[in-house]
């Protein structure tokens, strides 16, 4: 199974859970009976809140009015899916409101096939998207993902390494004048934008792909 049984302490003290699933969703999360097998398009969209990044992933969430296909507390570890479960995994403005962001990566790369794919989008730390939601614990910044790489890990002390970096990006909103020439600064060194020039023009997201090791 995908998920784990109902047996799970996690998933046992959930007042709404769903630890399988089948392929069309319904209105009872309640749960299948234990022990049924399902086959679906390994797919994750962890934390997937109102509307999932692709309409085939399975979303994931601890809200009962989000868009996910299982219910769980993801703040609580470890979380009820089997290991090597995912071809792809999206974090799509998820890492920011997780307390224990290294404890959440070690699950991802648990739950992660080898080579699978690790979709990031988080909120840079210049945004005033990141200040704004009291629920963001964490500000992130473009070199926040050398922690999660094996080689740079080999200098840390921190317990999340096993992704390599595929590529990394900042957005910027839609102003013509400023947001424009945030893009055109980060474009020749990103390094010089956050160092010098974030605060004057800000970005929107850090978008992150990773590849799981293994």
């Amino acid at each position: 199974m995908l998920f784990r049984g109902v047996s799970s302490p996690l998933t046992a003290a959930l007042p709404f859970r769903r630890c399988c699933f089948c392929a069309s969703r319904s209105n009872d999360r309640t749960g299948p009976p234990r022990g049924r097998t399902i086959h679906l398009a390994m797919t994750l969209d962890i934390g997937c809140g109102k509307k999932k990044q692709e309409p085939r992933a399975v979303g994931v969430d601890r809200e009962p009015g989000s868009a996910a296909d299982v219910l769980a507390e993801l703040r609580h570890f470890p979380w009820p899916i089997r290991d090597n479960a995912a071809d792809r995994i999206y974090l799509s403005h998820f890492l920011e409101h997780q307390p224990d962001i290294m404890r959440a990566m070690r699950e991802v790369q648990r739950i992660a096939k080898p080579d699978a794919e690790v979709i990031i989008v988080t909120p840079h730390y210049s945004s005033p998207d990141s200040y704004t939601d009291p629920t963001h614990l964490h500000h992130l910044g473009l070199h926040t993902f050398d922690y999660f790489e094996r080689d740079s890990f080999e200098n840390f002390t921190y317990g999340a390494g096993g992704f390599r970096i595929l590529e990394r990006s900042l957005t910027f909103g839609g102003n013509l004048l400023l947001d424009n020439l945030g893009r055109f600064f980060a474009a020749l060194s990103e390094d010089f934008y956050e160092k010098h020039l974030a605060w004057i023009f800000p970005a929107r997201n850090i978008h992150c792909r990773l590849q799981a090791l293994k």
